[in-house]
């Protein structure tokens, strides 16, 4: 009889088929593998183990197996991103919960863009996720690298139930990032859904408030807690400038009437008015005129609202400044060629 034949893959191979079995949930070809001691810190092309490989597709029991076998879990992928930041972005409580039990750094920065774990939740919805983190000792005024807050991630967003939920913790709704913003700027810098027509912000997410009539949006909420709406950042960027370039004249009009400076100006003279006209948003620059804000101030370039909009051809937004009283600049307009 010939030689017995017998199995030798090398270290490297048995990874890849280790990688594989967690991929397929294939727990008995896993059980082999580690008994042949397969690597448990194999990497993929993207440099994710198999543990957090399991936590990003939701895999609790093989998270569960392989935390067992004792996985590291804060290794990190070629993104900087650990098991558990991974699963605090997929949103999946289970596996969160079992890395937490195995001491996870809830605290910790990924790599590529500085956000905590919490942050990262917050900013994508992941309430239940977040509600874990914070009842596990996460700091909820805990700054990422940019001096962001979670809260300010989830307002950006205009995660409404998860902006709640951290104001509830006693989030602080003025404290400012690196660059001056606060989460009301971040609010109106918002990606908001626009729904049935322009200037109707009918698509963004709202949450039923406990003794306030209706359902409240992330500016709602803001202002409901006192949220500085004059703040300005670096530039003397505000709240009421940062909307204005946006198709939001809802939020400018609740901006106005928690008492925000309409004719507020940036460093450079850039107001409200101006940068309205000059991304050709009538709905914006109608609510701004309703305000009483001066369609006739200029910037430091000498530019003013209705030079802007005949520069770049927002003839609706001419229209509404000429019928406004709005008046040239100065000088009036610049003629190119040499002078005789």
């Amino acid at each position: 009889m010939g030689e017995q034949f017998k199995w030798h893959p090398s270290e490297d191979k048995m990874g890849q088929m280790l990688l594989q079995a967690v991929y397929m949930e294939d727990q008995v070809t896993l059980e082999h593998l580690i008994k042949q001691k397969a690597d448990l810190e194999a990497r993929d092309e993207t440099g994710a183990t198999p543990l957090t490989i399991a936590a990003t597709r939701n895999m609790s029991h093989t998270v569960s197996w392989l935390l067992a076998k004792r996985a590291n879990c804060t290794a990190k992928d070629s993104s900087g991103y650990s098991a558990l930041t991974w699963a605090c972005v997929k949103g999946n409580l289970e596996v969160v919960r079992l890395l937490l039990n195995a001491s996870a750094n809830l605290e910790e920065l990924v790599g590529s863009n500085g956000k905590t774990p919490l942050s990262m939740a917050a900013e994508r919805g992941h309430q239940k996720v977040v509600e874990e983190l914070l009842a596990r000792r996460a700091k909820v005024e805990q700054l990422n690298e940019d001096g962001s807050t979670a809260l300010m991630c989830a307002a950006h967003h205009c995660e409404a139930e998860v902006v709640y939920y951290i104001l509830s913790r006693n989030s602080l709704v003025n404290v400012a990032d690196n660059e001056g913003w606060t989460a009301l700027m971040h609010t109106m810098n918002a990606p908001v859904i626009v729904t049935d027509g322009p200037g109707n912000e009918g698509g963004e997410r709202k949450v039923l408030v406990e003794g306030v009539l209706g359902r409240k949006t992330t500016l709602e909420l803001l202002l409901l807690h006192k949220a500085d709406v004059n703040a300005q950042a670096e530039g003397g960027l505000a709240p009421i400038i940062i909307g204005a370039s946006n198709e939001r004249p809802t939020a400018i009009k609740q901006l106005l009437e928690a008492n925000a400076q309409v004719n507020m100006a940036t460093q450079k003279g850039q107001t409200a008015m101006i940068m309205a006209a000059a991304h050709g948003l009538s709905p914006v620059v109608k609510t701004l005129i309703i305000g009483n804000a001066d369609i006739n101030q200029a910037n430091a370039k000498g530019d003013c609202p209705l030079s802007e909009g005949e520069r770049l051809g927002h003839n609706d937004v001419v229209e509404l400044l000429k019928k406004a009283g709005a008046l040239p600049p100065k000088g009036g307009k610049k003629k190119k060629g040499k002078k005789k």
